[in-house]
């Protein structure tokens, strides 16, 4: 019985978001259109409204995904294949 490396082989893997995909999300979080919120809604319906605003205004203007790329990879990190399915 042969087994196939390509199949079994754990990878070694490391984060590398290209900067024009990192660019390409802050364009998009910028133009963000917002919905109407549900007078007293809340957290019924999801996330309420001023929290999300919140949350992508975080992002556009103090998350570092640098910083934290730089981090998860002082971590070992693989990938392989199973059943088909890339596993990282």
């Amino acid at each position: 019985m042969s087994v196939v490396a390509d199949e079994t082989s754990v990878q070694p893997f490391r984060i590398d978001v290209p900067q024009v995909e990192l660019d390409d999300l802050r364009d998009r979080l910028a133009k963000t259109r917002w919905p109407d919120e549900l007078d007293g809604a809340e957290w019924a319906y999801g996330v309420p409204l001023g929290h999300m605003k919140d949350l992508v205004d975080y992002w556009l203007t103090t998350y570092d995904w640098g910083a934290h790329e730089a981090q998860i990879n002082t971590h070992p990190q693989f990938t392989t294949t199973i059943d088909g399915q890339s596993i990282h």
